[in-house]
């Protein structure tokens, strides 16, 4: 995410980013800090208390700061010139607003994205039905590792069958099989 708004701010023009709770924007916080330098962003969270987001939200409106990081609320920062709305985990219950009219963050960024002509990007640790619809539909392109590049990082997972209880007596009696006392030794 951050280096997708390093690009952006490069480009010149400005980029939005939401996620889902405030240690996921300390994450992208310090990742921009250490990418951009310090004051080139803006963190809008409600940790970091009223004077301090109003503050932050000011510097934005007029224009000073370009990118913004944020919680749910961030989706409605005014970002000038957008280049790029993106959103972190777009399954987490926090991007929903309990209150009416009931907003998505996804969806308030896609409607931004659509009429800011700017890029989408939606990441997470799974899909989503509506973003795997996204991809269905066209409106969106999946980006995925190859398949190699998944093996080579996935964790190997092995199950411990019947076939393996009936070559290992001791193992049901024991509390974990010798399956797995290997692969912890490994």
């Amino acid at each position: 995410l951050a280096r997708a708004v390093a690009a952006t701010l490069a480009s010149g023009r400005g980029a939005l980013v939401v996620v889902p709770d405030g240690r996921a924007a300390a994450r992208v916080d310090a990742a921009l800090t250490s990418l951009l330098g310090e004051g080139r962003h803006a963190l809008l969270t409600a940790d970091a208390g009223p004077e301090k987001r109003y503050r932050e939200w000011l510097a934005v409106r007029r224009g000073s700061v370009r990118a913004v990081v944020g919680t749910r609320a961030a989706m409605f920062a005014p970002v000038r010139d957008l280049g790029l709305v993106a959103l972190w985990d777009d399954g987490d219950d926090s991007h929903s607003e309990l209150h009416a009219p009931q907003p998505h963050a996804r969806e308030v960024l896609l409607l931004r994205a659509a009429q800011d002509k700017c890029a989408f990007l939606l990441g997470s640790w799974s899909c989503t039905v509506e973003a795997a619809q996204l991809v269905e539909t066209g409106w969106a392109r999946p980006l995925v590792a190859g398949r190699e590049q998944v093996r080579a990082a996935a964790p190997l997972v092995r199950t411990v069958g019947d076939q393996d209880l009936a070559r290992d007596e001791a193992a049901r009696a024991a509390r974990l099989p010798t399956l797995a006392w290997q692969a912890v030794r490994e």
